[in-house]
């Protein structure tokens, strides 16, 4: 705000500040009232009584009673100047400005003196509203030749040249009556209120708040004190008024990010010194600790959730108010680089369409793969009832399979169905991953997945799981953008919220895998379980050599691929590569990223407990493939389905040739 404008904004709040101060105590020297008194009751005693009725009555705010016997000394005493004046004042403050006027322009008429001057500069000034210039510009001058005749200077003459200076938005003259009220009469209510808008003025706003304060302190009204204040803060810089208030929050923010992070840190170190122990029962159901990690992870992740979605409007306004800064940056520098602005306002538009995507972004409930009719595997659907009954939990309601080597389980449904127990459970099971599988040993991975089911560990992930996706959706649209820049603050927020997220959201199923892990190892025997672990491992590993192979070979020779899983290519991988690999994916190290601990401590740790499980039947020596009727109808259709996907990539592989 320019200081002229500034100025002129505080007229009419300054008059109803120092109106009541300036006529009550007007000129605030009691020994020049009992001499003006004097001088009237030797003309008219009852006039005399009369004015001092009138004062009286306008120190406690009767302004329609002072005025009446105003005019009733006017009439008995018509040569009392004093009379004259002291009704302009009160006509001034009853909201009669033409009429004050006119009666102070009486009194300089008949007596030019330095109190009637600025008593017509009072009255000049006198509004709510706007003041006409003419006006504002001869109360100024009066208010000026008052003070120069004016011996010694009086408060009031000094409270009446600073409204005048204000009303002529005289920001030299404002000043130099407020350093004159300092000295006249440092006390004084109008001193402070004039000092603070002085202040205010020379861009001082603190100074300008602790003066204001001082004079509601000594009387100054809620209404006026209020709004001066308000307008005091809004005359600070935008940065200046916001710069704190941003930057603390950033700073509150980034701590709620590190909360997180020692949160998350605290609970996976817990973690490990859980899934350490040996279980008092023979089940896999949380206990004690084990339940107060999962509740805890429980609430942190939906915290960490939460946290996201506050977190996205104020990652927008701050992308904003950086590209507004640069912007403004740009300008006040005098010079204008067009590119370095357009590229500016780019990012940050796609910065915008980045966050608003990623709240709207919906899932696609897709079927993860072939949908088979368990009519068709009665032996299968059999043993995914034998072993819920073991977890002692409901089947899966179906079973989708797919090329590869994954085995997992999810349901599908809300929440309101997911609590009704109306949800659809469904299993993934991997063709690729029955090779070399004995039934026990997949009974026990199946008691696994199970395990998570009885857990509820697939049931109320849906906020989690919006989170990552719309976490996914903003790096995407950010890099398609061109705004996937470490100048970008919201290419900041997404890489931290990512890493953050990932840590508490993978910790949470690092505990909710060796969890199910239990399941399955008291349903069907620690050894069970490990050789099944083992054997996902390492069929994982040797399929995808196995694929790299054919593809290697079919590929380049526009060859026929019609089963994937009988393809015997002429090269094949080395053995050693592959127990390498196998070897390495058995013993990789634990990251704060992976969702499930290493194989060869969950082994590890199931070998500990020393479960036995029940004993096994012939049908749990047979392949894991006798539980599906037609296996190689079933590898030429997930085939297919490999060569559908390959060919989205650009890979053309046909069936025949």
């Amino acid at each position: 705000m320019k200081r002229g404008t500034f100025v002129a904004a505080f007229v009419a709040l300054a008059f109803w500040s120092i109106a009541g101060f300036a006529e009550q105590k007007s000129p605030p020297d009691e020994a020049f009232d009992r001499k003006i008194e004097a001088e009237l009751r030797a003309l008219d005693p009852k006039a005399a009584d009369l004015f001092i009725e009138a004062k009286t009555a306008s120190e406690r705010g009767d302004l329609d009673g002072a005025a009446e016997r105003l005019e009733r000394v006017r009439a008995s005493a018509p040569s009392f100047v004093h009379a004259t004046r002291r009704l302009c004042g009160v006509e001034a403050r009853r909201g009669h400005r033409d009429r004050a006027i006119a009666l102070c322009r009486e009194a300089v008429t008949e007596d030019r003196s330095a109190l009637n001057l600025a008593a017509l500069a009072f009255a000049l000034t006198a509004s709510k509203g706007a003041i006409p210039d003419a006006d504002a510009q001869e109360a100024l001058k009066l208010s000026q030749k008052a003070s120069l005749e004016e011996d010694p200077v009086s408060a009031y003459t000094q409270l009446v040249l600073c409204q005048s200076a204000l009303a002529a938005r005289d920001s030299a003259a404002l000043l130099t009556c407020a350093d004159r009220l300092q000295w006249v009469a440092p006390n004084a209510m109008g001193t402070h209120y004039f000092s603070a808008i002085a202040a205010a003025s020379q861009g001082r706003p603190n100074q300008a708040m602790l003066e204001l304060d001082v004079a509601h302190a000594q009387g100054l009204p809620d209404g006026p004190y209020g709004e001066m204040r308000a307008r005091i803060e809004a005359s600070r810089p935008p940065l200046e008024r916001w710069g704190w208030l941003v930057l603390r929050g950033i700073i509150a923010w980034l701590l709620g990010l590190a909360l997180l992070v020692g949160v998350g840190a605290i609970l996976s170190a817990a973690t490990l010194r859980a899934v350490s122990r040996v279980p008092t029962e023979s089940n896999g159901r949380a206990r004690g600790l084990d339940a107060a990690l999962r509740r805890a992870y429980r609430v942190t992740l939906w915290l960490t959730c939460a946290y996201y979605y506050v977190s996205l409007p104020i990652v927008a306004l701050v992308v904003v108010g950086a590209g507004a800064g640069l912007l403004y940056a740009f300008l006040a520098a005098g010079q204008i680089p067009i590119k370095l602005m357009l590229i500016t306002v780019v990012m940050v538009f796609a910065s915008l369409w980045a966050i608003a995507k990623s709240v709207f972004v919906r899932g696609l409930d897709e079927d993860p793969g072939e949908k088979l009719d368990l009519g068709e595997h009665p032996t299968l659907r059999t043993v995914l009832h034998d072993v819920a009954g073991r977890i002692g939990t409901r089947p899966v309601d179906a079973v989708y399979l797919t090329p590869t080597t994954e085995i997992a389980v999810f349901e599908r449904g809300g929440v309101l169905a997911q609590i009704r127990g109306r949800s659809e459970r469904c299993l993934v099971l991997g063709a690729g991953v029955l090779e070399g599988m004995r039934v026990r040993e997949l009974k026990a991975i199946l008691a696994h997945e199970y395990g998570h089911f009885h857990n509820e560990d697939t049931a109320g992930g849906g906020f989690a799981l919006a989170v990552r996706r719309s976490l996914m959706t903003m790096i995407l649209h950010l890099v398609r953008g061109g705004a996937a820049s470490w100048l970008n603050p919201a290419w900041w927020f997404v890489r931290g919220f990512h890493d953050v997220f990932t840590r508490v959201s993978q910790g949470a199923s690092r505990l909710q895998e060796v969890l199910a892990d239990r399941w399955a190892a008291f349903a069907y025997g620690s050894d069970a379980f490990a050789r099944g672990l083992a054997h996902v491992v390492d069929r994982s590993v040797r399929f995808q050599a196995h694929l790299s192979a054919t593809l290697g070979e079919v590929v380049p020779r526009k060859e026929p691929l019609t089963n994937v899983y009988a393809f015997v290519p002429k090269e094949p991988v080395a053995a050693e590569k592959i127990d390498e690999a196998v070897s390495q994916g058995m013993n990789r190290a634990a990251g704060p990223s992976d969702s499930h601990p290493p194989p060869v401590d969950r082994i590890a740790w199931i070998t500990k407990i020393a479960a036995s499980g029940p004993e096994e039947t012939p049908g749990d020596l047979e392949p894991a493939w006798s539980l599906l009727a037609a296996r190689e109808a079933i590898e030429e259709r997930m085939t297919a389905t490999l060569r559908a996907l390959l060919a989205t990539r650009g890979i053309q592989i046909t069936s025949s040739g």
